[in-house]
């Protein structure tokens, strides 16, 4: 399926009908690049998921047992791992569908390079966008020090509403300004691939490109975080939901570990679906967004100068 670039502002439907044409136009070369991903999470699954412990162990000690498993160093170093290679992948589907956009095509190692290449500034853009929701929650942080202070110093005050008024607002005002400086941001990734723009920049275009279109990017990833939503978790729920079925007898035979990872690894296969739509819906957004601002600017400048 070839993918002809819209060269006008759309719809929010015509932008959701973009993503899914870019998806499918791209996806024989983006379902290749999925495959590491993929390969590279059920690996991972086997390093992370913990053997069970012994059916003669306590309560006690089997949650124990289980908490240091999950949390030894050996989890933590897989767990790093298979995120810097979804981060190249990322990197790779970016590369891939912008030059599906463009009309051409990209070879599988060329856009794995693009993704190595952009690593540094992946991950310096998620520190810094990290360190941004940080500051968000320090409000939040600092009322709940005062109030627990408070509590600390006049038990009475537990019964008296006030304080409990001011965490409640506080955790609101945290979670609105959280959801909108979170759809402000999202376009960096596809300002690092599309301008070759630092992370800070990236950052700072995403920004400002979202000024003044908020609720319609809003609109269109509410769209599109349910395609993804369903694909991404309740697909996989249900796989390993229907793979559990089949391993009711497995704590008899000593395999229910087994059957664990293999019911993980199942839900992996969805990032065949669910990389490329992410990738691509920033990419729709971002191309949609700009020719309304670069629109807007050129009309705005060529009115000035017809002036008198």
């Amino acid at each position: 399926m070839t993918y002809q670039a819209s060269s006008a502002p759309q719809s929010i439907g015509g932008v959701l009908d973009d993503w899914l044409r870019l998806f499918s136009a791209s996806f024989s070369r983006c379902s290749i690049l999925a495959l590491f991903t993929i390969a590279a999470g059920a690996i991972a699954v086997f390093a992370v998921t913990p053997r069970l412990p012994p059916l003669t162990a306590s309560a006690w000690q089997h949650e124990m047992l289980m908490w240091t498993l999950m949390n030894g160093p050996q989890n933590a170093l897989a767990s790093l791992a298979l995120l810097l290679i979804i981060m190249v992948v990322t990197g790779a589907l970016f590369a891939t569908q912008i030059r599906t956009m463009q009309g051409g095509s990209l070879e599988t190692g060329a856009a794995l390079n693009v993704g190595l290449n952009r690593l540094l500034r992946l991950i310096a853009g998620v520190i810094l966008q990290a360190l941004i929701m940080f500051a968000i929650a320090i409000p939040m942080i600092i009322v709940g020090i005062a109030v627990a202070v408070i509590f600390h110093a006049d038990r009475a005050t537990l019964t008296h509403p006030l304080p409990w008024v001011l965490i409640g607002l506080a955790g609101l005002a945290a979670i609105c300004a959280f959801i909108y400086v979170s759809v402000r941001l999202m376009l960096w990734q596809a300002a690092v691939f599309v301008e070759d723009a630092g992370a800070a920049a990236a950052l700072g275009r995403s920004w400002r490109l979202v000024k003044g279109h908020w609720w319609r990017v809003t609109a269109i990833l509410f769209v599109a975080n349910i395609v993804i939503g369903i694909l991404g978790y309740v697909v996989p729920w249900a796989l390993s939901a229907a793979f559990g079925l089949f391993s009711l007898h497995a704590a008899a035979q000593g395999a229910l570990g087994l059957h664990l990872r293999v019911a993980q690894m199942l839900s992996q296969t969805t990032h065949l679906l669910t990389l490329p739509l992410t990738s691509a819906v920033s990419l729709v957004i971002f191309r949609d967004l700009t020719l309304r601002v670069e629109g807007t600017d050129l009309a705005a400048r060529a009115e000035a100068l017809s002036a008198p």
